[in-house]
């Protein structure tokens, strides 16, 4: 996975670094200290900060001049992947609402539960001589 500086992060995905170093000492992402600079993965930043202005799907971060060209090519494979990965995402998605169409056309074909039967009445117990020569 790409790692990229704070400085970069921050200018990828328009954030400013105080709140990049206090979601990482919350726990909201995560960084690997290379030195005295913190690393983040792009793809845990794209997924915990949406671009702004842009609608709620999967956020890709977007390829900037200032990247390197092995930088850019990275980038570039990892917008190929998030493609990928938000098809598959829509097709399990249908997949989900296909099958809970499924489950509540069952629900309505299944039968009403009846009510519990009720208990027997309680049969008195016959003495000996009722039931030796039947109750009469």
């Amino acid at each position: 996975m790409s790692k990229v500086s704070m400085a970069k992060a921050a200018k990828m995905f328009e954030v400013s670094r105080p709140t990049l170093a206090k979601h990482r000492e919350q726990g909201k992402i995560s960084g690997e200290k290379l030195g005295d600079a913190w690393q983040f993965d792009i793809a845990e930043l794209a997924r915990v900060y949406p671009r702004r202005g842009a609608s709620t799907e999967t956020p890709a971060p977007s390829l900037h001049a200032d990247l390197a060209d092995d930088d850019r090519g990275v980038a570039a494979d990892l917008q190929a992947e998030i493609r990928v990965l938000q098809a598959k995402l829509e097709a399990a998605e249908r997949v989900a609402e296909e099958r809970g169409r499924h489950i509540d056309d069952l629900r309505r074909a299944l039968a009403k539960p009846e009510q519990a039967p009720s208990k027997p009445e309680p049969v008195a117990p016959q003495g000996l001589w009722q039931r030796l020569f039947g109750g009469r």
